[in-house]
């Protein structure tokens, strides 16, 4: 089995082929892998903060998609995907930056610190399709299933 970091950079050279929102949850998809963050997730292009997760936050009160995350979305997707990963960071505290090829850059942060009052937290998942094997990457530890 690879370690984290090792199936992180089988995603150069892949394709961003689509994202998906669920609820606060982006969905990032390579065709054979997803990336599911669940974490404090922003997509950058240049200098440019175009879409975040807190942006879920800003909604009208009364239809789940009328909120800004919804709506950055809708408005630049069509630059976001279909762009090849040419690079991709690794923190020490797990948080993972994807540089596409067209100057935008995916980051997700692991978004809390360590849990006291709960069990640990998911912040961001990769699922490999073919396998089926995930890696879950949560606060305190990095779990293969």
């Amino acid at each position: 089995m690879l370690n984290v970091k090792e199936a992180m950079e089988q995603l150069k050279g892949r394709t961003l082929q689509d994202i998906h929102l669920m609820c606060e949850m982006l969905v990032f998809d390579f065709g054979d892998c997803a990336i599911h963050a669940q974490c404090f997730t922003r997509i950058v292009k240049g200098n440019a903060v175009l879409l975040t997760t807190l942006d879920y936050q800003n909604w009208d009160g009364e239809t789940a998609e009328n909120n800004d995350e919804w709506y950055h979305l809708k408005k630049y997707k069509a630059c976001i995907i279909h762009h090849m990963v040419r690079e991709i960071e690794w923190t020490a505290t797990a948080d993972l930056l994807l540089y596409l090829e067209n100057d935008i850059c995916i980051q997700l942060y692991v978004s809390n610190g360590l849990p006291h009052y709960v069990e640990d937290n998911e912040q961001w998942r990769v699922i490999w399709n073919k396998e089926n094997h995930h890696i879950v990457v949560n606060r305190k530890e990095i779990v293969y299933e």
